[in-house]
């Protein structure tokens, strides 16, 4: 009888059950960035790169809607994705691990620096919201709001199939996040704006913004100044945003 045995990839520890072994890895290995196989992978080209980029900003995008039933917990999954191209996108990120029993890797993107940090990766500054112009509303990914920070994750894991005597491999993304959306309308508020002064010595303009201060003390203040009067609008939530307190997708 053949006794099964499970190495630890990472150090030469052995176990005779997978549980031990994952026991193992998340006390000794928890935050593991070492890929034992990474020399057999091959490195996409900028091309494969893009066209993976462009499908998990599609999905993304797709996810976001404008209306307060369309926010909430989301799990999106893109099938037939490949390990190098996760591995090219997220591997230089602190929060990236891999996880050698699962032959699953993740990479967690926290708040407003990971918003960044995702646009930065999918090289795309408009991936986590969603405009409708004729509605003057916006779906986003939330990842901060005054109770605090949420979380975007990506996870890559390697599905297997038998059958029929032979194995069949592919890779799967999962995304897990938190949608929001608001809707805007404007009010109109009067402000001043100096007009531009000309330099008579160079010709160079010189120009004066006032971003936003009590009218009627400029206008008390600027006496013989040549100023002018102009509306600009100002924008509030019409919507209603949706508590998250309690749903941070159990990462929070």
């Amino acid at each position: 009888m053949t006794t099964c045995t499970f190495p630890c990839l990472l150090c030469s520890k052995i176990y005779d059950t997978k549980k031990k072994l994952q026991s193992h890895e998340r006390t000794k290995h928890k935050n593991n960035k070492s890929i034992p196989h990474y020399h057999i992978l091959d490195k996409p080209s900028e091309e494969i790169l893009s066209f993976y980029r462009d499908a998990i900003i599609i999905r993304l995008k797709s996810s976001l809607g404008f209306n307060r039933h369309s926010i909430g917990k989301k799990h999106i999954v893109i099938d037939a994705f490949p390990e190098s191209v996760f591995l090219s996108l997220f591997e230089n990120e602190n929060s990236f691990k891999y996880i050698p029993s699962q032959r699953k890797y993740q990479c967690i993107l926290e708040g407003a620096v990971g918003g960044e940090i995702l646009k930065s990766i999918l090289k795309y500054d408009q991936v986590i919201f969603r405009e409708n112009k004729n509605t003057s509303t916006k779906g986003y990914i939330l990842l901060k709001d005054n109770d605090g920070q949420y979380k975007l994750t990506f996870i890559w894991r390697q599905k297997e199939w038998k059958e029929n005597d032979r194995l069949f491999l592919t890779g799967i993304l999962s995304i897990n996040f938190i949608t929001n959306s608001g809707g805007f309308i404007n009010d109109e508020e009067n402000q001043i704006l100096p007009s531009v002064q000309e330099s008579s010595s160079n010709g160079n303009h010189i120009l004066h913004t006032i971003n936003k201060y009590n009218v009627s003390s400029i206008l008390s203040q600027s006496n013989n100044n040549n100023v002018q009067i102009y509306n600009k609008p100002r924008y509030r939530y019409i919507l209603p945003y949706s508590q998250f307190k309690n749903i941070s997708l159990n990462n929070k």
